[in-house]
């Protein structure tokens, strides 16, 4: 049972007893329970952004990549700086690379580029 059905399950027993008081503490106290489920929602989310900030593998351009990833995936430093979202870049054979959120772009292998 989900914690909002249980408060309000118990709610409905106390209204039926009647009894002021009881029903004043069962809100304060389902008003506190609210306020934890929250904030271990948002200590999760928190976590999860620590970890992929502690993966980001920055280089001279604006893109990114994640330290471990064999398949070493372009993502968006600009999105990554401002929305904490990795947005993968469109990569051509020409070297270059585009954000398809954002427009940013350059260049991802000189070589290539060059030739």
């Amino acid at each position: 049972m989900r914690l909002y059905e249980g408060i309000k399950n118990v709610a409905h027993v106390i209204q039926q007893t009647n009894n002021a008081e009881l029903y004043q503490q069962l809100m304060e106290l389902s008003t506190q329970a609210l306020e934890m489920q929250n904030e271990v929602m948002r200590l999760t989310i928190e976590s999860t952004k620590q970890e992929k900030e502690q993966r980001i593998e920055r280089h001279s351009e604006l893109y990114i990549t994640l330290k471990g990833d064999s398949d070493k995936i372009l993502y968006c430093a600009h999105c990554w700086d401002h929305e904490h979202r990795l947005i993968q870049v469109k990569c051509y054979d020409s070297g270059s690379f585009k954000c398809p959120q954002c427009s940013n772009n350059g260049i991802y292998d000189r070589a290539k580029w060059n030739s």
